[in-house]
């Protein structure tokens, strides 16, 4: 059979091609954010908790602007974690994952022939040859999560809500900025080699967005390195490594049945024990929980002694991926079956409760870059807080990769500065920006109350602005 894209002129093959990888691409960085936003509604709680808590299991984010939806969003169950909080909102998970990105985007420039890596191939002959951009580093991360950690995000200004054990205690530890990785070695080994959350595969499906045109083992590589900023262990270093190689595969469109999910978990297992630093690994434990046999179910998400373990959170990505593949291709109709994957899949996982938003927003973005963008539900897209500030930066991505119309110059855009282009929040402004939202938080805590018939007592509660993922060693 002929194949049919030879009959297409090639003008209309690359734009087919640009126009795919540019829908995956979305999908996956809103995918990612949807995740987090839909799993906020159940975090930390058990499956019991949340089909008490949601007894529908339906959830929807309502719209804004041109997509107002005809229903408001659905509202949380109320309590002193999900109170600062409103419905559309993402949380930490996102934001660590785009200073990952906003790293990559402030060094990036286009405008010339881009050398190889650089994005896909095209320019015109004559014009400038750029290097590709380079990647963001241990220390530039490190920078930015120091800034997080004092300011929030400060592209949005939003608070730095969620923050964890682990990434709390190394950045604000002696010598992070310049040698964050022996920061890290050193909290890992000093807490009993034990600690294996999942805060950092929480922040690195950018990076196989970024990789889109590099060798796997660079992706491979830098995953590994950002890893080790704040999380050390070879669980979750291996984690990042499988994680990125699959957002990479997924979005090149390398993935198309199951054997080829085992197979970059596969070679990124490869590649890190080749490294000399995965001696340590129990490989029987990583497939457990991302291998063929796996399922939700036996991942035991609510497992409260260790919701935030960086292998359940690899796991439900990887078996929510695997699901998806098995019903594309038993389907009858795949081409709308894929528009109600996403939803149908994320909820099902956010429904078995425990750390819900790092699970989902992972599986997201695996979802996000297979399915694509048009493929995630309108009444849950458009009404994600910021969605339109997101999708620009989707665009600019786009840009730099070579497979999006115009040039791009990170100096321009002031908002992928570690500040944002803004000056710096002082210690006593954010006090009382703390106080603020204290007290708006106290107030919609107190006007749930008055509307209760078993009022909570004032001791019944406490702001959980800094919060920690479960408990034996598992706190990200």
């Amino acid at each position: 059979m002929t194949n049919p894209t030879t009959t297409l002129p090639a003008s209309a093959t690359t734009h087919l091609l640009h126009a795919t990888l540019q829908d995956r691409i979305t999908g996956s960085l809103i995918g990612s954010a949807l995740g987090d936003a839909i799993g906020l509604y159940t975090e930390f709680m058990t499956a019991a908790t949340a089909a008490t808590a949601y007894p529908t299991g339906k959830f929807t984010l309502g719209g804004s602007g041109n997509h107002a939806a005809h229903t408001p969003p659905t509202p949380f169950k109320l309590d002193a974690h999900r109170a600062p909080k409103l419905p559309g909102d993402w949380t930490d998970d996102t934001d660590h994952a785009l200073l990952v990105l906003l790293a990559f985007l402030h060094t990036a420039r286009t405008g010339g022939t881009r050398a190889p890596g650089g994005g896909a191939p095209g320019g015109a002959d004559g014009r400038e040859l750029h290097p590709p951009p380079p990647m963001p580093t241990q220390q530039a991360l490190a920078a930015r999560l120091r800034v997080w950690v004092s300011q929030g995000f400060r592209p949005l200004d939003t608070m730095p809500l969620g923050l964890g054990r682990l990434v709390g205690t190394v950045v604000a530890s002696a010598g992070f900025d310049a040698d964050p990785e022996r920061v890290a070695r050193e909290y890992w080994e000093k807490t009993g080699r034990r600690v294996a959350p999942n805060g950092s595969l929480m922040r690195t499906h950018p990076l196989g967005l970024v990789c889109l045109f590099r060798e796997e083992e660079e992706a491979f590589e830098v995953a590994a390195a950002l890893s080790r900023v704040t999380h050390f262990d070879p669980r979750c270093v291996l984690a990042c490594v499988a994680g990125t190689g699959l957002v990479r595969a997924l979005a090149r469109g390398e993935v198309v049945v199951e054997g080829d999910v085992d197979a970059v978990v596969k070679r990124g297992l490869e590649w890190f024990q080749g490294t000399g630093d995965g001696g340590e690994l129990d490989i029987e434990e990583l497939w457990k929980h991302v291998g063929p046999e796996s399922g939700l179910e036996k991942l035991n998400l609510d497992e409260q002694a260790a919701i935030g373990y960086v292998y359940k959170t690899l796991g439900s990505g990887v078996v929510l991926l695997r699901m998806a593949i098995r019903r594309l291709a038993a389907s009858k109709n795949g081409l709308l079956d894929r528009t109600f994957l996403f939803e149908q899949l994320i909820t099902d996982l956010i429904m078995r409760g425990g750390d819900a938003d790092t699970n989902a927003c992972f599986a997201g973005a695996l979802l996000g870059a297979y399915l694509g963008y048009y493929a995630l539900p309108d009444h849950w897209k458009h009404g994600l807080k910021y969605q339109e500030w997101l999708l620009e930066k989707s665009v600019a991505l786009c840009q730099v990769l070579g497979v999006g119309d115009g040039d791009y110059d990170g100096a321009e855009h002031k908002d992928t500065d570690p500040l944002a282009g803004k000056p710096a929040i002082s210690q006593d402004e954010m006090e009382g920006r703390w106080m603020v939202l204290q007290q708006a938080t106290f107030r919609k805590m107190e006007d749930a109350a008055k509307g209760s018939s078993s009022k909570a007592s004032g001791s019944s509660w406490s702001f959980l602005f800094k919060k920690e993922k479960g408990s034996g060693g598992t706190a990200r």
